[in-house]
């Protein structure tokens, strides 16, 4: 049975054996080490990299600086393989408004972290996340799935302490950190923005917080146009190129953004019942999903269509509570992959100033009936739309519930 501790009380109580921590060398991660080091607890520091291959020295410095062993791993080719894929079968959007973003990456981190404690030791896998972050459960959730026989340490969920109070303790022994006051996860799908003058959604928009994204105003007066081509709903080319599926989202990613799309701003549900506001930037996301989406449009039948967007909405739900590896989650997005497979086509878009704009669709297994030729319309004629009225209508003209006034 997976063993929990939720505070900095309780792990100095019941300290780890050998705790993996995920760390990628931020101020509570930091912070943390300070404390475990204090504990005299063993430490492997673990930086799971999705998107950057670059080695993170300075987080390496920082761990070694209170003693612990530090291992970074670079899972990139695994998200593209495995995790991104599935948002994309699910046209992943946060109650059908923003591109899901930590979502994809925590249970991956977590998995990972798994596979470094069977490898190192580690009894118990540390992270930092707090009571309003989603990513508490998406961690503790995933780990306990995988292995129930790994504790989790989540300290920052009943020891809620200010950052400048884990800013004061570092400085104290040497460690200074930038004074920004927003908190940024990023990874190649979405980059996510909080905290700061973010915190309410009844401040007005800093704009100055967007990287990958310019402003509708500074994008270019002109136009883009792109072909994007899927296979068993995923996209595998780009303006005809075949590219991999990593490769096509850091190249729209700078197209896109390029042209001001991918922003959003939104509240996302907390499992206490109150929302924490959040702003985003996802270029590729959102063009690969629009894409996805009308060639879904084009293909699926009606019925097929709405169990196929009831399912992809339960997934989402269930993977955003923490769910990725719980039996349901698994099953859902095993049944999305499979619903896909009639999904191939081109669509070209067209990136102009925030917007992203269907411009033509063409799909082998679409529906629309101008790619079925006289045939159909031969068919049609012949056909008898007596009985078809007749028996459509019959419930409601034998119940009458309709007001004739």
């Amino acid at each position: 049975m997976t063993r929990f501790i939720t505070s900095l009380e309780e792990l100095a109580e019941h300290p780890p054996r050998h705790l993996i921590l995920l760390y990628s060398g931020g101020v509570d991660g930091t912070y943390l080490l300070q404390k475990l080091q204090e504990l005299g607890t063993t430490v492997t520091a673990l930086n799971v990299r999705i998107g950057d291959r670059e080695p993170s020295a300075a987080a390496a410095a920082q761990a070694r600086l209170f003693g612990a062993r530090f291992v970074e791993v670079d899972v990139t080719d695994r998200f593209f393989a495995e995790f991104a894929p599935a948002a994309v079968h699910a046209d992943a959007l946060y109650q059908d408004q923003f591109p899901v973003g930590s979502t994809l990456t925590r249970p991956l981190m977590a998995q990972t972290a798994v596979r470094v404690a069977r490898e190192h030791g580690g009894d118990v896998i540390g992270h930092t996340a707090t009571y309003m972050q989603n990513s508490a459960i998406r961690l503790s959730g995933s780990v306990a799935a995988l292995d129930p026989g790994i504790g989790v340490a989540a300290p920052f969920l009943g020891s809620d302490l200010p950052r400048e109070v884990k800013l004061a303790a570092l400085r104290g022994v040497g460690i200074s950190f930038p004074e920004g006051i927003h908190s940024i996860d990023a990874n190649p799908w979405a980059r996510v923005i909080e905290c700061g003058s973010l915190e309410s959604p009844e401040n007005l928009l800093d704009e100055s917080v967007f990287r990958w994204t310019r402003s509708v105003d500074e994008a270019p007066d002109e136009p883009v146009e792109i072909v994007l081509t899927f296979e068993a709903g995923l996209p595998v080319a780009l303006d005809g190129e075949p590219v991999a599926f990593g490769d096509l989202v850091d190249r729209l990613n700078t197209l896109a953004g390029e042209h001001g799309v991918g922003r959003s701003s939104g509240l996302e549900d907390t499992p206490f019942g109150v929302k924490n506001h959040e702003v985003r930037e996802a270029p590729a996301a959102t063009v690969v999903i629009k894409a996805h989406q009308v060639l879904a449009n084009a293909v699926y039948t009606a019925p097929e269509h709405a169990v196929r967007a009831g399912i992809a909405r339960e997934w989402t739900g269930t993977v955003v509570q923490g769910g990725w590896f719980s039996l349901l989650g698994e099953s859902l997005a095993k049944c999305l992959a499979d619903l896909d497979r009639p999904l191939g086509g081109t669509v070209r878009l067209r990136l102009h100033k925030g917007t992203v704009t269907v411009l033509s669709v063409s799909a082998p297994n679409g529906l629309y009936y101008t790619r079925l030729g006289k045939g159909f319309h031969e068919s049609m004629h012949a056909y008898s739309y007596t009985p078809w009225l007749t028996l459509t209508t019959l419930p409601s003209r034998l119940r009458r519930f309709g007001d004739p006034e």
